[in-house]
């Protein structure tokens, strides 16, 4: 929740109000401590099939993330903590934002596949 909770300022510093979380259903996501985080933050949950990578863009973000940390090879545990908050804050935001304004052609390719992997 902290990452979340950051996020948050942060988008609502961009001046976006309209906020819609987005998970993948896994049980940390539903459990009543995120659900009342978000409530009082008036943060909408969006209803998400399971298992639909094709359709969650946090997974072009991890995998860009865990491409950026194996290139610095981390050798113990605190440099891979330093080379994931380095590679972190190394992704930009312009990145970030055509990751979200992908979901149209993403939701767009799913329904043309008829669910089948994309390459999404």
């Amino acid at each position: 929740c902290i990452y979340f909770h950051c996020s948050l300022a942060r988008i609502r510093i961009l001046g976006d109000d309209d906020i819609i979380f987005q998970d993948d259903n896994a049980s940390c996501h539903r459990a009543k401590t995120v659900k009342t985080f978000l409530e009082e933050r008036h943060v909408r949950s969006m209803s998400w099939p399971a298992n639909s990578p094709d359709l969650n863009p946090i997974e072009n973000l991890w995998w860009k993330l865990k491409k950026m940390v194996h290139h610095k090879a981390p050798t113990c545990k605190a440099d891979l903590a330093t080379a994931v908050r380095e590679s972190w804050n190394q992704i930009d935001e312009q990145y970030c934002l055509s990751l979200i304004k992908s979901m149209p052609q993403r939701l767009q390719a799913v329904i043309k596949a008829r669910g089948v992997a994309t390459k999404y």
